[in-house]
């Protein structure tokens, strides 16, 4: 069976729009300007992937030590705050906004093509369940027969640990799969210490690279990520 994972944010779907949502709650819970805690939350979010980086997140704890270093970062608010601000946005979001440009029709297109599709996401400060309303409710989540998340296995990528979750649900080998995601460390590094092949989303790359050797491709939108895991998968 031929597989394609996806990373989820800054792949499918606008980590921008999510936080908008999460900073416009915590301004009313903590009567600021929605616009300067919206800085604060990417600055928070910065500092807890700087964090993971550097091998600073408990891994087998990763949604609470996420949340700890994001909430120091953050300055405003506590966790109970915050907990009730992504509750709130998760339904207050405008779902229509989230998936990125491309996204359901590459997803489409690969479905139709018999690929048997999944997630293989981190988290930060929300579990991965909510991320699944997400993708439902952006239309989404209905394309992937299995999707896994780091709180669910109790590692970061890019072990190999999640991604190796996701080809054994899908009953899948390494050699006939490919991880699909904009991160060189968490998502490209991941899938080819998986053994699997990747493709590196850098949005905007006007030319796209394809080494089969290495089966790595780089592209600058969505649309071109089926071409991609063809080729890488036919190699």
């Amino acid at each position: 069976m031929k597989a394609v994972s996806f990373d989820v944010w800054s792949t499918l779907m606008s980590i921008d729009v999510f936080y908008r949502a999460v900073a416009e709650a915590l301004a009313e819970a903590t009567g600021r300007d929605p616009g300067e805690v919206f800085n604060r939350v990417k600055r928070a979010y910065s500092a807890v992937k700087s964090a993971r980086r550097a091998g600073l997140v408990n891994e087998s704890r990763v949604v609470q030590s996420s949340t700890e270093i994001f909430l120091e970062a953050l300055g405003i608010a506590s966790k109970y705050e915050l907990y009730w601000a992504v509750a709130r946005a998760v339904n207050a979001v405008d779902a229509r906004a989230l998936p990125l440009d491309g996204a359901a029709e590459a997803l489409q297109e690969l479905s139709s093509q018999g690929y048997a599709l999944a997630v293989t996401s981190n988290v930060i400060f929300w579990p991965g369940y909510l991320t699944r309303v997400l993708l439902d409710k952006a239309g989404l989540g209905r394309f992937f027969r299995v999707q896994v998340y780091a709180d669910e296995v109790g590692t970061l990528k890019p072990s190999v640990k999640p991604f190796q979750e996701v080809l054994q649900a899908l009953g899948a080998s390494p050699s006939e799969a490919v991880h699909v995601g904009d991160s060189p460390q968490e998502d490209l590094a991941g899938a080819l210490n998986a053994g699997m092949g990747a493709v590196l989303l850098d949005w905007g790359r006007e030319k796209a690279l394809l080494d089969a050797r290495l089966r790595v491709a780089v592209v600058g939108s969505l649309g071109e990520v089926p071409s991609a895991v063809a080729a890488l998968l036919q190699a």
